[in-house]
């Protein structure tokens, strides 16, 4: 006698799961703290090929991580008036 696994799929564990990705893949922290690491790793890579005149991957690297905290900005600042506001409605 053979043993059989059924997988049920269950639509709400899906809906689960595709709603805490979306929530990982638009965290204002994981996508400044990813702009941040390609903006050092790239911008190192850069400067020690600085001698060089030729146009590498890491000069479009280090453009595309500007480019992801300039995307943060905005919402970081939106938190921090956020704060301010409520430390008047405390104080």
């Amino acid at each position: 006698m053979s043993q059989q696994i059924f997988f049920r799929f269950d639509i709400s564990t899906s809906r689960k799961a595709q709603s805490m990705l979306k929530k990982i893949t638009e965290s204002p922290y994981l996508n400044l703290l990813s702009g941040l690491v390609l903006l050092i790793t790239a911008g190192y890579e850069t400067i020690d090929t600085f001698g060089e005149e030729s146009m590498g991957t890491q000069h479009g690297v280090f453009l595309f991580g500007i480019i992801q905290i300039i995307k943060v900005i905005p919402e970081l600042m939106h938190g921090l008036k956020e704060v301010e506001e409520a430390k008047e409605l405390k104080g």
